[in-house]
């Protein structure tokens, strides 16, 4: 036989010889590796039963702002500053819905939960009594038992209550610390379909959470996306509304003019005369502009209103989320198991190498 093969040969005995003496190994230490696998299966074990049942609502809906004049139109409307369109920023309307401006009127916003006595209260107040956050946040220092918002006016807010709200702020929308934020905004690139997702322990405060956010965000985007046309508008009818005025004013002084002066001859009462009827022909025109000006300004602040629409909005009941015990005893031992047999196998291997001779 080749002695090449013949090495390879007994290289592959000695490491199925080894294998056996480890498996031997671990199989004399069963007890020990089961021991040490339990306080893992315990650890997880209470970590699923302890762990709240959660709810999540999901809110569907689509944003269309292109609609405020395309091709000709749009060039005619841009010499009046009233132009639209462009692609819809979809990252956009995500940040929005996560700004401090739009969370902060959904927090002070009255809602009524029947897990909280159907009690109409602000959703600060709700959350911080839902998850007992006034027990979480007291310290040996300060003592936030029983804290709630006994305003909702910003502004007028003492520091306790800033960092209250500041606290309550990024447990709803995240940060590096927050793992999972109650609230999400998120859309896809394929459809452009959007959808924002609540997930909390309480299922009407889940639906609720969604709703608001999307109302509060729809009003403001609108009232943002038309507050150029809406002031175009209002400067173009007022123009009209101005040369009008004028024109009718030279009108009656043409007319009463005409009443005093019959059958005339004086050339300076004819140049007069003449002047007048040129100023109101020109009034005349420049009011004709204004009006289209106007109705372009009208068309275009009609037209310009970005369409937000509702897909698919969240019904009761909602699915409850809690993790399975079954699952978390199987991860615990698996997860002690491992460490248990890694712990006895490397040992092992230090002892071997040890007794080996130099």
């Amino acid at each position: 036989m080749n002695p090449k093969y013949q090495d390879e040969e007994i290289t592959l005995r000695e490491l199925l010889q080894k294998v056996n003496e480890y498996i031997s190994e671990l199989w004399h230490k069963k007890w020990w590796i089961i021991i040490l696998t339990l306080p893992f299966m315990a650890y997880f074990g209470y970590k699923a039963l302890n762990t709240d049942t959660t709810f999540t609502a999901n809110l569907t809906y689509t944003l269309d702002d292109s609609s405020g004049g395309n091709g000709a139109l749009a060039g005619l409307l841009g010499t009046f500053g009233l132009g639209k369109g462009g692609k819809v920023n979809l990252d956009k309307i995500v940040a929005l819905s996560k700004s401090r401006n739009i969370i902060h009127q959904v927090l002070f916003a009255e809602i009524s939960l029947d897990t909280m006595g159907a009690k109409i209260d602000w959703v600060a107040n709700h959350i911080i009594g839902l998850y007992k956050l006034d027990e979480h946040w007291s310290t040996k220092i300060k003592s936030w038992k029983g804290f709630r918002f006994t305003n909702n006016d910003i502004s007028q807010f003492s520091p306790e209550e800033l960092y209250a709200l500041k606290k309550l702020y990024v447990m709803i929308v995240g940060d590096k610390n927050v793992k999972y934020p109650l609230f999400e905004n998120s859309f896809s690139e394929n459809t452009g379909i959007l959808t924002m997702s609540a997930t909390t322990v309480d299922e009407e405060l889940s639906i609720e959470m969604v709703r608001l956010t999307y109302d509060y965000l729809k009003k403001y985007y609108i009232g943002n996306s038309t507050s150029g046309s809406l002031s175009t508008y209002s400067f173009v009818e007022n123009k009209t509304d101005s040369i009008f005025s004028l024109l009718t004013k030279k009108e009656y002084d043409l007319s009463q003019f005409n009443d005093t002066h019959r059958n005339l001859t004086d050339p300076t009462l004819l140049t007069e005369k003449r002047l007048m009827e040129t100023e109101i022909f020109k009034l005349k025109t420049a009011y004709a502009e204004a009006t289209k000006n106007r109705e372009l300004a009208d068309f275009s602040l009609s037209t310009g209103v970005p369409d937000i629409s509702i897909i698919d909005e969240p019904l009761p009941p909602l699915d409850p989320q809690s993790p399975s015990l079954l699952i978390e005893l199987i991860k615990g031992c698996l997860l002690g198991g491992l460490l248990a047999s890694g712990f006895f196998t490397g040992r092992k291997i230090i002892f071997d190498a040890m007794s080996s001779p130099s």
